[in-house]
């Protein structure tokens, strides 16, 4: 737009109002705070006062002051979070504009922004997730429609504009008509620094937005190339769901990720968009906490390594626990343990003696509960003819009485240990809890038990969902059945070869859902053109729709030194390079082993600070970092330097995670390889 036209002032103008709204939010809810402070402070004093002093306070009196300082306490911490919330929004308090004429002749103008701002019922900026905002991704000029709670409005979009602003200020407007907004889009690609995920609610595309505001469906699959924003639209889905199901919260929903450095690259998309940041799990921590269990679960990465450096016979018994078909071989053993369960003997306690046969009667009339529920049961009416149901100690022997009678371990544990011994699977020691173990504890803990989970989850969303086994996936959907399931994945980025291969399994694992659907994303917008072309080649698919535009900067392939020590003045030399240009490194290695050991060469001479993630729980923390490939799933980086040094790359996944390595990479990429 012509920075001398009239329209360019209007927008200048506009641009200026909004701000100084803004601020006035800004003020009133400051003054709102140090007003809630005083309160407190004052309650505070008056509290200590009336206690220890006066001593006049009664206990009604104490619980009123206590919950009154608590709500002002909530109520100034609330009022920080919106004006934190607009005070990073007066930077950029709207990305867009759409002009609508409705078919009643209502004209609309409507700015679009990542929350709304509104003074006296006038609309400055309307939030991305408002219904009319719909008009902005949906359609381009001419005839349009967007939903209401009462029905549809119709009308024509006589105006698409986006809008450049950067600290306040407007550096340039695009007017558009249809939804790729390609001039801008390119744009904004091209400023992207990977150090962090960031929201795309000013770019998001058409085929993401369906996906965004879809909350008809239980089920939502979507299956998209590596650089589509997978993850970027799960997390955006999220903001959208609690943006319009009013009674949902952040605490209602649980967000699985592979380890916590991916997690740490994703925490402030949510917070950008005005949300809390919900629960978040691994496979791991999930079951470990299930299972109550205290011992470490072994995470992604560790079964990774392990299922690739396992004998032949142990990867089919791997795979054999963790098929789909095991579900009713667990099922039909936890039948027959229960129907076996029989006592001989009976006992006595205090001097009173329960027979086998009367111990036998109970466990027979109790035959719709689940075995631990059932000996808990007759535990405690034994403990009531005994008139010891608040003496710990004997209770205590009765229920150790009971266990031991009907020959039912009291750990889970051991019980999985008699479960293996009987499927003719190697013994298990419990030193380390593999993955499989763990699903399969899960599973006979769901058929001996009531399944106790202590967390209101109604939407469970599950990124890069095809490292998980589908046994896993059928679990979780027995386990939170009143949930809605978002699941995020990409065939062609599968390391775990126990792992589903095609997301239309999950909808196909039973009739639990009302409706499902099955969403694919082939765009890919995070690597430059370069880089997606030699991708595609790595795994022999031609489908990716790249569509960034060639950056200039060519994939380079370089022969790879002989040890660590050569390969970290290689790496030095590449750095030296690319640290001028402040966006984060990533050097990706075959190994754990190899990762460290090029770390510590690197870091003795290198002046700039780098990071080793060298497990499930370390951080990204620094500009440059180093990482195995099997830690660098669903992460990005400006630039990237795959050092195939063997490890998992001369693996049987060997092809996948080079891809995968390969694809973390924005505007460069280097490999680093034998025999170029």
């Amino acid at each position: 737009m012509d920075k001398n036209s009239k329209e360019w002032n209007e927008e200048v103008l506009y641009l200026d109002k909004t701000k100084k709204v803004i601020d006035k939010k800004i003020e009133k809810l400051n003054f709102d705070i140090a007003q809630s402070k005083q309160t407190v402070e004052e309650l505070r004093q008056y509290y200590v006062d009336g206690t220890q002093i006066f001593g006049d306070l009664d206990n009604a009196e104490m619980v009123s002051v206590n919950q009154v300082i608590n709500e002002n306490i909530d109520l100034a911490n609330n009022n920080i979070d919106k004006a934190n919330l607009l005070i990073r929004n007066r930077q950029r308090p709207y990305f867009g504009r759409v002009d609508f004429t409705t078919d009643k002749k209502d004209e609309i103008k409507a700015y679009i922004g990542l929350t709304g701002v509104e003074e006296n019922n006038n609309y400055y900026v309307i939030d991305w997730r408002a219904p009319i905002a719909e008009l902005f991704y949906e359609h381009g000029l001419g005839k349009a429609k967007y939903t209401i709670p009462d029905g549809t409005v119709s009308g024509n979009i006589t105006l698409k504009r986006q809008y450049d602003i950067n600290n306040g200020e407007l550096l340039d407007c695009f007017d558009v008509d249809a939804n790729l907004f390609d001039e801008y889009l390119q744009k904004v690609l091209s400023k992207i620094n990977a150090d962090h995920l960031h929201n795309i609610a000013a770019t998001i595309q058409s085929e993401q937005n369906e996906i965004i505001r879809n909350l008809k469906d239980d089920l939502v699959i979507v299956q998209g190339y590596s650089g589509s924003g997978k993850t970027t639209v799960a997390l955006h889905r999220i903001a959208y769901a609690l943006y319009r199901l009013r009674d949902l919260k952040s605490a209602n929903i649980l967000l699985f990720t592979l380890n916590e450095a991916f997690m740490s690259h994703i925490e402030g998309v949510l917070p950008e968009l005005g949300e809390q940041n919900t629960r978040s799990a691994t496979l791991a921590k999930f079951v470990g906490r299930l299972l109550k269990i205290t011992k470490n679960i072994e995470e992604n990465q560790e079964f990774l390594t392990r299922f690739v450096n396992s004998t032949e016979q142990e990867r089919v018994e791997i795979q054999a626990k963790l098929d789909l078909s095991i579900k009713e071989k667990v099922k039909d053993w936890c039948e027959n343990f229960v129907a076996t369960r029989k006592v001989e003997n009976g006992f006595k306690v205090q001097n009173k003696g329960f027979t086998a046969e009367m111990l036998n009667d109970l466990y027979a009339k109790l035959d719709d509960e689940k075995l631990f529920p059932r000996l808990n049961k007759i535990a405690n009416a034994i403990c009531a003819k005994l008139k010891v149901t608040k003496l710990l100690a004997v209770k205590r022997i009765v229920f150790d009485k009971i266990y031991e009678c009907f020959n039912v371990p009291r750990s889970l544990e051991d019980i999985y240990k008699l479960f293996c011994a009987d499927l003719g699977f190697k013994a298990y020691t419990g030193e380390k809890i593999y993955t499989e173990d763990a699903i399969l504890m899960c599973l006979i803990k769901e058929n001996l038990s009531d399944m106790m989970i202590k967390m209101d989850i109604r939407h469970i969303v599950i990124d890069e969902v095809q490292e998980y086994p589908l046994l896993f996936i059928d679990f979780l959907l027995r386990a939170f059945p009143r949930a809605q399931f978002s699941v995020f994945g990409d065939k062609y980025q599968r390391t775990n070869p126990t792992g589903i291969d095609d997301l239309q399994k999950i909808i196909d694992l039973k009739a639990i859902f009302g409706t499902s659907k099955l969403y694919n994303l082939d765009n890919t917008y995070r690597s430059s053109e370069e880089i997606v072309e030699y991708c595609s080649k790595l795994i022999g698919n031609p489908r990716h729709n790249v569509f960034r535009y060639s950056n200039g900067q060519k994939v380079e392939e370089l022969p790879l030194a002989d040890n660590n020590v050569q390969v970290a003045s290689q790496i030095l030399f590449i750095l030296e390079k690319e640290i001028a240009q402040n966006g984060t490194i990533g050097i990706i290695t075959g190994s754990e082993a190899s990762a460290k050991e090029i770390y510590h060469e690197i870091a003795q001479v290198c002046p700039h600070k780098i990071s080793l993630i060298d497990s499930a729980d370390s951080l990204a923390m620094e500009q440059i970092q180093i990482l195995p490939v099997s830690l660098c799933k669903g992460l990005e980086f400006n630039s990237v330097i795959v050092v195939n040094d063997g490890g998992l790359f001369e693996s049987i996944l060997g092809d996948n995670l080079e891809y995968i390595a390969c694809t973390r990479a924005i505007n460069k990429l280097y490999v680093l390889k034998k025999n170029v």
